[in-house]
C-alpha cells in the first residue's frame, strides 16, 4: 500500500546516502593525508607549501561539511524507518 511505498523510497534513499557517504569519506581520507603529508613534522617550517597546506584545507572543509550533510540525513532516514 501507500505506507510500503514511502518505507521503500526511505530505504532506496537511505542505500544511496549510504554509498555517496563512503565515497565522500574517501575523498576526506585522501585530504588529510594529503594535509598531513604537507606538514612534515621534522622538516623546517619555512619549507612548508603554503598553498597546497590550504588548498587541502578549503577541500577538506567542503568535503566535511557534505559529509556531515549526508550523516544528518542518514540519521533522520533511520528514524524515520525506525531501525
Amino acid at each position: 500500500g501507500e505506507q510500503m511505498s514511502e518505507r521503500t523510497q526511505y530505504m532506496g534513499q537511505r542505500v544511496e546516502l549510504r554509498q555517496q557517504r563512503q565515497r565522500v569519506a574517501l575523498d576526506c581520507e585522501a585530504l588529510r593525508d594529503r594535509l598531513r603529508l604537507a606538514l612534515p613534522l621534522a622538516e623546517e617550517v619555512s619549507a612548508i607549501d603554503r598553498e597546497v597546506v590550504v588548498n587541502a584545507a578549503m577541500a577538506l572543509h567542503e568535503r566535511l561539511g557534505e559529509l556531515q550533510g549526508i550523516d544528518r540525513k542518514l540519521a533522520i532516514l533511520n528514524r524515520e524507518l525506525g531501525d
